[in-house]
């Protein structure tokens, strides 16, 4: 189908190149604990588009850490923190699209499994918080990717049905949400998940730059 009428971003790996920061703040933590760092591998295969409760679960089931996830919670969203305010820049393609869905008047939105604090910080640093009007974490929704539900928050938000929607996104957890809500599903690759299982998506692009506005509806 052509002429979709929104779009459903996922917000690291797609927006930002965001990933290997959060890895390197799940390490500060790790580390602050006693335990071995978790590697790349482990980092793409397990805790990729993971809500912070997931990826803390997934952690301890990787790792002998005496910690609960709420217990490293609250050191652990000071080390994102700052470690986003770093070097954090939009991923190819990214200002153009948002532009080319704002000439077309086609809503557009968030939908990320981050905090919703950190959606937000992030948004505020690469300067693009104004160009979405729905802008949703992990925290928003009760069940995590790869339930569709925060696909289908953030398009009835938009007053869409999501199959009306492109979601776009970057990690098999992800993909396997948007999939299951019934939007149009792309994966743009980053070097964390290029290499991992990306069947759900409808389509593969490198970023952005290659999206085809022939997609788009004209508003």
């Amino acid at each position: 189908m052509a002429g979709y009428r929104g779009i459903l971003f996922d917000m690291d790996g797609v927006l930002v190149d965001s990933e290997p920061l959060f890895h390197k703040a799940v390490n500060v933590m790790v580390e602050r604990c006693g335990a071995a760092p978790i590697t790349e591998e482990e980092n793409n295969r397990h805790l990729l588009g993971t809500t912070v409760g997931q990826t803390w679960a997934r952690v301890k089931e990787l790792r002998d850490i005496p910690q609960t996830p709420e217990e490293l919670l609250s050191g652990y969203n000071e080390v994102v923190k700052e470690v986003l305010r770093s070097d954090l820049v939009p991923r190819p393609g990214v200002r153009a699209l948002i532009a080319e869905a704002q000439r077309r008047r086609l809503p557009i939105a968030v939908a990320s499994s981050s905090l919703r604090e950190w959606v937000e910080l992030k948004l505020a640093v690469i300067g693009l918080t104004d160009a979405f009007p729905v802008r949703l974490g992990g925290d928003d929704i009760e069940h995590g990717k790869p339930a569709p539900d925060i696909y289908v928050k953030a398009a009835r938000l938009l007053g869409l049905e999501p199959a009306q929607c492109i979601a776009i996104e970057d990690s098999p957890i992800g993909l396997a949400a948007a999939s299951a809500s019934g939007a149009y599903t792309i994966c743009t690759l980053t070097d964390s998940t290029r290499h991992l299982d990306l069947s759900d998506a409808d389509v593969i692009i490198e970023n952005l730059e290659s999206f085809d506005y022939g997609l788009l509806a004209n508003g």
